[in-house]
């Protein structure tokens, strides 16, 4: 099986091969569980912990990994439509590439259209394929931008997130502290600018919601 060189790269699978990889997981899995002191088959909470674990990589934590891109509907940009447009509140949950613990929180996605449209919820569909893979948030949110931005052949795009990591909350310093990232690209560089403005406005919502 060919296996991917980059923790947040992409490789799609077909359903078979995903069937194979989960029988594999879990019994990699439950070596790991003996290995740390624990004997998972002499406990009914634990003796699928293995397949639970392993399914729940493959079809939840890390699915963007692998499967294909989603299918992203644009439009005519019919009326020269040149404000912003903005997607906030976006959920992240996504898992740390070091110790491959969870981090979660929101993302604000925004761009200038040119000749196109993307239909709104594709933006949310980007973030997640993009999310569900292992990786630091900073590649994430440079990813997204630049998805985005050869896909809609689009100068002004800007994608912030805000996350708790729980490598950072549940292990080492233990503070639940939020990481935000931003990448932003055309108008949004520029200073004393109205859409700019709109859009921290935006992003600023999102740390409300913690």
């Amino acid at each position: 099986m060919k296996l991917l060189t980059k923790s947040n790269g992409n490789l799609a699978r077909t359903p078979e091969e995903i069937e194979q990889m989960i029988d594999k997981a879990a019994t990699a899995y439950a070596s790991f569980l003996e290995a740390v002191g624990f004997d998972h088959t002499a406990d009914r909470q634990t003796e699928d912990t293995p397949r639970r674990v392993a399914k729940a990589w493959l079809k939840d934590l890390i699915v963007g990994s692998v499967t294909n891109e989603p299918n992203i509907t644009t439009f005519p940009n019919d009326e020269g439509y040149d404000g912003l447009v903005i997607q906030s509140g976006i959920p992240i949950t996504s898992m740390c590439a070091h110790h491959n613990l969870a981090f979660t929180g929101y993302a604000t996605v925004a761009y200038v259209p040119g000749k196109i449209v993307i239909g709104l919820s594709k933006l949310n569909r980007i973030v997640e394929w993009f999310a569900r893979r292992p990786q630091m948030q900073e590649s994430l949110t440079q990813q997204i931008h630049d998805y985005i931005s050869q896909k809609m052949n689009c100068e002004s795009v800007a994608v912030s997130i805000a996350c708790k990591h729980t490598c950072c909350s549940h292990r080492g310093i233990k503070h639940p502290s939020v990481m935000s990232t931003n990448k932003f690209s055309g108008v949004f560089m520029e200073k004393d600018n109205l859409i700019r403005e709109e859009l921290i406005s935006a992003i600023e919502m999102n740390g409300t919601k913690f």
